[in-house]
């Protein structure tokens, strides 16, 4: 179900190659995060663990002022799996790091699962954070599991389709996967705590991390995509997560190929739900939607 002018491989300004390269030993870690409680801090953790839903996207924290957990409230799926303060110290391969860093095509991390051969249909609340460098005290996606990707810089959002092996995140490798976002039903979001900074978005100076409030992932069948919407950007919503039974192609079109990595400028593509051809606009129904 793709539109004819919906792939943003036929919109790009500039295109390149480049070679996906891991980080070498002895890395550069990202510093860890030195939080202070004010009065206006402890004012939004005691609204959001109010009676009712605490919401998820409405947890907004500078980097530097991470709590220990996010969603700490012990409410319908709540607390939270792991934890948020991710340093020098929680690097490794059982880290239970929920900061997600979506940064630039060789320094961005995907949702993973906690368990070996987990399922994401299982896991999808406590999935955890794989980087593509071992410097965000996370777990680290082994060299080789990625075998291709397009990075796409939009002006409404950044995009990452590509390829893996699903071992290389914690996944069983028949996992055909699953959509995780800051929102869904209960308002909780998958993965409880998750949340997700960029350099690299239009919020950030280009070397702050700033929080990604709206994105969304499909991860697994050997594949993943993920979208990080710009803040300053209230509509259309280019991260709908409603299409979650679709998938990479209609949620996230581009033209990935595997064995190969390029990064591009893009147009913006349809507003997810809308599909175009031949000039003429149509409405998918909710039949693919998963409330």
């Amino acid at each position: 179900m793709r539109s004819t002018n919906l792939l943003v491989a036929g919109l790009v300004a500039a295109v390149h190659s480049f070679t996906f390269v891991f980080a070498a030993e002895d890395p550069r870690i990202t510093p860890a995060p030195s939080p202070t409680v004010d009065a206006d801090e402890i004012a939004r953790r005691q609204v959001a663990g109010a009676p009712g839903t605490p919401i998820l996207s409405t947890l907004h924290y500078a980097f530097t002022d991470l709590p220990e957990q996010v969603y700490p409230f012990q409410v319908l799926r709540g607390p939270q799996f792991g934890f948020n303060r991710c340093n020098d110290t929680t690097l490794g391969p059982t880290s239970n790091c929920q900061t997600l860093i979506f940064n630039s095509p060789d320094d961005f991390c995907l949702w993973g699962s906690p368990d070996t051969n987990g399922l994401i249909g299982n896991v999808e609340a406590k999935v955890v954070a794989y980087c593509t460098k071992p410097t965000h005290g996370t777990r680290v996606i082994p060299p080789g599991a990625i075998t291709g990707l397009q990075w796409t810089k939009t002006p409404g959002y950044i995009q990452v389709r590509g390829f893996i092996n699903n071992p290389g995140i914690g996944l069983d490798p028949s996992d055909q996967g699953g959509e995780l976002d800051p929102h869904g039903a209960d308002l909780q979001g998958n993965p409880l705590g998750g949340v997700v900074y960029s350099n690299g978005t239009t919020d950030s100076d280009g070397h702050t991390l700033a929080q990604v409030f709206n994105w969304n992932t499909f991860v697994g069948g050997g594949q993943f995509c993920f979208k990080a919407c710009y803040n300053t950007i209230d509509s259309p919503d280019y991260c709908e997560n409603r299409y979650d039974l679709v998938g990479c192609d209609y949620n996230m079109p581009g033209n990935v190929q595997n064995g190969t990595f390029t990064e591009c400028d893009g147009d913006v593509q349809d507003v997810v739900g809308t599909y175009t051809s031949a000039g003429q606009s149509t409405s998918q129904s909710n039949a693919f939607y998963n409330f």
